[in-house]
């Protein structure tokens, strides 16, 4: 009798013929090491593709998350969605370490992917929502620095507890996510999102704690507030195209024209997005960007669990590997753009990733071996500073109604990406240059789509559809609009 992991041949003689006869374990199994969901729920063997859907299912959660949430923060506010999803996604961590059965902890995890993205997703439209033009490059320089810290403080965290079950590190992701509530005393509504809602009285409230903490006087503030206010209510777009006979000149008729009252105030969908064919073309490419760029961040991720050495020193350096890319993003984003930054870090990452495929293929020599890891590390570094581009970039695009959600769908479409890139690590045992390739020729075909995309450097965010319409189409072909205000007389 030979015992192997999952199953035991049992061979028996009979008349000098061997049979051999494959069984499953009589006896069950004997787990050595740290405690984990497999071990405890005995999810391996027959059962071990039930170790995954908890992983398959967070993925699906976020891409629920994304797709869903989002939008509730463009109705209901940013600050509020933000803060709900921090307070569910620390229960449902909190609960997850202490439920004793595998059903509801796969449900959990749903839970917590879909609470996570839609805190992230909201809380990014909140961050650039209150900042300048000039300064929204920073600001996802700095937020980008943390999330790579964050990563790598996951494999400090799992290797402090790695003599303990699994549930202290979900206790621990629970707890150490509290100080996220703190920030609730600091941070204040979007005063775009305000605004735009026709919230004034809350826009004036933040405008007077906002001077208070710089210690300002707001009384010159407010008054030119009210003033700009009293300005958009008295003004009128005038289109080309209207029904209105315009005021004869000479005593011939110079055209029709209709007129449209300018509210800052106005209910939006998805399917204005794809009323306009030069948004709608925008917004394919984006999500393009988007599922490349998830598929072959997160594939890279997971192939680091294929490397040899220490799994939490591999993890470690996949982290720090991505802090060169965001430096890199900062020194080029405000000086050649959003567009040129983005194409950039694609093509650098294409070309390193083909590279590293070629090294693997043509030779097994350490030294080669070295360099595609060094080819590798280059690519997932260049594909992390084109995260922080396409943050900044998606959003600059899209309405403030809509700016929430245009995150929200680019996100999901990276979540789809990120659920193909599962599948790497496999595609990797079979042909072993295969990942790079795709991973490589996907973002140079990206590179190519970044010339279809608008320039928003030092742009003004979009308020309103009309501006981000405008924003889109080709400058030859935008009609062109002639503003008239009104006085209180006319």
């Amino acid at each position: 009798m030979h015992s192997r992991q999952c199953d035991v041949i049992l061979e028996t003689n009979i008349s000098s013929n061997l049979i051999q006869e494959t069984i499953p374990c009589q006896d069950g199994h004997e787990f050595f090491g740290q405690e984990t969901t497999a071990s405890e729920w005995n999810l391996v063997c027959g059962a071990e593709s039930l170790g995954g859907m908890s992983t398959t299912m967070a993925v699906i959660g976020q891409m629920i998350g994304a797709a869903l949430i989002p939008a509730l923060a463009d109705k209901y506010g940013r600050l509020l969605i933000s803060y709900t999803n921090f307070i569910a996604l620390a229960l449902c961590y909190i609960i997850a370490a202490g439920v004793p059965w595998f059903s509801a902890f796969v449900i959990l995890r749903l839970l917590i992917g879909a609470f996570s993205e839609g805190a992230l997703m909201t809380m990014a439209t909140l961050a650039l929502e209150m900042f300048p033009a000039e300064s929204r490059g920073f600001l996802l320089f700095v937020a980008s620095i943390a999330f790579t810290f964050s990563i790598t403080s996951i494999s400090l965290v799992a290797y402090l507890l790695r003599n303990l079950s699994w549930r202290y590190t979900m206790l621990a992701a629970g707890i150490i996510g509290g100080h996220s509530f703190a920030t609730r005393w600091i941070l204040q509504e979007s005063p775009r999102w305000l605004i735009v809602n026709g919230r004034y009285e809350e826009a004036k409230q933040w405008i007077k704690r906002a001077s208070r903490w710089n210690k300002m006087d707001p009384s010159r503030i407010l008054a030119k507030f009210d003033s700009e206010l009293q300005s958009r209510e008295q003004t009128m777009l005038v289109d080309e195209n209207t029904e209105l006979t315009k005021p004869e000149v000479n005593g011939e008729h110079t055209g029709t024209v209709r007129f449209h009252s300018y509210k800052m105030e106005e209910k939006l969908s998805v399917l204005d997005i794809f009323r306009n064919k030069h948004m709608l073309l925008t917004s394919l490419i984006l999500w393009v960007v988007w599922f490349v760029n998830s598929m072959t961040y997160y594939g890279l991720f997971l192939l680091s669990g294929t490397m040899s050495g220490n799994l939490y020193l591999n993890f470690f350096l996949n982290g720090i590997v991505e802090i060169p890319g965001i430096f890199i993003y900062w020194f080029t984003i405000n000086r050649y753009g959003r567009r040129k930054t983005g194409a950039l870090f694609h093509a650098i990452a294409g070309v390193s990733l083909i590279l590293a495929a070629v090294l693997n293929f043509v030779g097994d020599t350490p030294v080669l071996k070295r360099l595609a890891s060094a080819m590798i590390f280059i690519g997932k570094s260049m594909i992390t500073g084109s995260f922080s581009t396409i943050f900044v970039y998606t959003p600059e695009m899209y309405p403030t109604n809509l700016r929430a959600r245009s995150i929200g769908m680019g996100s999901a479409a990276g979540r789809i990406g990120g659920m193909v890139s599962s599948f790497a690590a496999l595609f990797g045992t079979y042909v072993p240059w295969g990942p790079g390739v795709v991973f490589g020729s996907l973002s140079l075909l990206v590179t190519i789509l970044f010339l279809w995309l608008p320039e928003t450097t030092g742009k003004e965010l979009p308020n309103t559809l009309q501006e981000a319409i405008s924003f889109h189409a080709p400058k030859d072909k935008k009609k062109k609009k002639t503003v008239i205000s009104l006085n209180e007389n006319t």
